[in-house]
């Protein structure tokens, strides 16, 4: 396994001159901000990331053995079971980054070095992608601000109630000490942050790498186009500077191939890495909204807590099913673009023959999965709403009435 590639500052200064692929900065400055930036800049990177993963698992156990000890008494269970959902879909995004450092490494460095600038589009449709990505960025941003208010409350309560933790947990000690429960109370406190601000950050790096595919799927259309025309030559200036004033029409169709043929490989990569973790995001979107409506409907008290939690997740799946749809869209659009190419102005019988090829290759739509079981699109957000409804239901009908026993 080779060396990782050093992403520090030539890496944010190319990032920053294009207006879709800049949306990966945040995400550079928060992972590195909770050490899982995926480069060779922090030393022993990988030995530090596995001691931040037991730094989380260990609080998770005690806090999973509370829900399974308490799971009779379902409405404690179901309140104790967003944070073991939190921590849990923290951990598989540690473990993501950890086996795949190296991959993640490759597709950010061919995304540095080897994407299309975004200045290869007209004017109209590169505002339109760059006005997109914002859209992204900013529901990333939204879902931390509310994630951070839920949690500001979660890490609240305990200090207006005497010897009580942020995570219910059952230790096999007497954690109710002194200096031990004030020692317990940080641990989880930092914890709890520290978890939080690592989804966040994984979020942001998803979202963005997504929407820049997509967006360089949008790119490869427009130079498909005008690969036979007077804009090609703008195109060729712009992607291999002045070099490219003596590519040919032969030569530019070859790069449009191997430009193919990496995307489809980034994101076979991509479907790789982040398979695993699309599961577990719905399955906790679908437990977390389900959880969320029963905790308001049996406690009231809760409902500022428990709604801002339930509005991050419907925010954080919208954005992921956004730029999944965006994905699909835009390479379902690549074998259109080359039939539109004006290739019947070619005599050339090898140009028309690679044509031909590129548009069987192109007839395979890229998008990404949750474990080859569910599709990452609009209809995948739409299901998960009816599958919580459903366990909501479910669980409703097996909790008593509060009001019926006097509570």
């Amino acid at each position: 396994m080779g060396k990782l590639e050093k992403l520090s500052s030539k890496f944010s200064q190319d990032m920053y001159q294009d207006g879709v692929k800049k949306r990966l900065l945040p995400a550079k400055i928060l992972l590195q901000c909770v050490g899982f930036w995926p480069d060779d800049e922090l030393p022993y990177g990988q030995i530090i990331g596995w001691l931040l993963f037991l730094f989380l698992l260990v609080p998770e156990i005690f806090n999973a053995a509370y829900v399974v000890i308490h799971c009779k008494d379902i409405s404690e269970a179901v309140n104790v079971s967003i944070t073991v959902t939190t921590f849990f879909e923290a951990l598989v995004r540690m473990y993501c980054v950890l086996k795949n450092r190296h991959v993640l490494n490759g597709i950010l460095v061919k995304v540095w070095k080897q994407f299309w600038p975004v200045k290869c589009l007209d004017d109209g449709t590169r505002t339109h992608f760059e006005r997109k990505s914002l859209v992204c960025l900013t529901m990333n941003v939204c879902v931390l601000l509310v994630a951070s208010f839920s949690n500001t409350i979660i890490v609240s309560i305990p200090l207006f109630n005497y010897h009580q933790l942020i995570l219910k947990s059952i230790f096999p000690f007497d954690w109710d000490k002194n200096y031990l429960y004030e020692l317990i109370y940080m641990w989880q406190y930092f914890a709890d942050w520290y978890d939080l601000f690592l989804v966040m950050a994984f979020d942001f790096l998803f979202v963005a790498l997504l929407m820049t595919c997509a967006t360089q799927c949008a790119i490869w259309q427009h130079v498909m186009r005008n690969i036979l025309n007077e804009t090609s030559k703008e195109h060729r200036r712009l992607i291999f500077g002045e070099m490219g004033n003596q590519i040919s029409d032969k030569e530019m169709l070859r790069h449009c191939w191997e430009q193919h043929k990496l995307l489809n490989n980034i994101c076979n990569d991509m479907e790789s890495i982040f398979s695993i973790t699309l599961l577990l995001q719905f399955i906790v979107s679908t437990t977390a909204n389900c959880a969320a409506a029963l905790i308001m409907k049996l406690d009231s008290s809760q409902i500022t807590k428990v709604s801002t939690f339930s509005a991050g997740h419907i925010i954080q799946l919208s954005y992921c099913c956004y730029v999944g749809q965006e994905l699909i869209y835009q390479s379902e659009q690549l074998s259109n673009a080359i039939y539109e190419c004006n290739w019947h102005l070619s005599y050339d019988r090898d140009f028309r023959k690679s044509l031909v090829l590129m548009m069987q290759r192109s007839q395979k739509i890229q998008c990404l999965t949750a474990a080859n079981l569910i599709t990452l699109d609009f209809a995948s957000f739409v299901r998960i709403f009816r599958l919580s409804f459903s366990f909501y239901t479910l669980l409703d009908s097996l909790v008593e009435d509060p009001a019926e026993n006097g509570i």
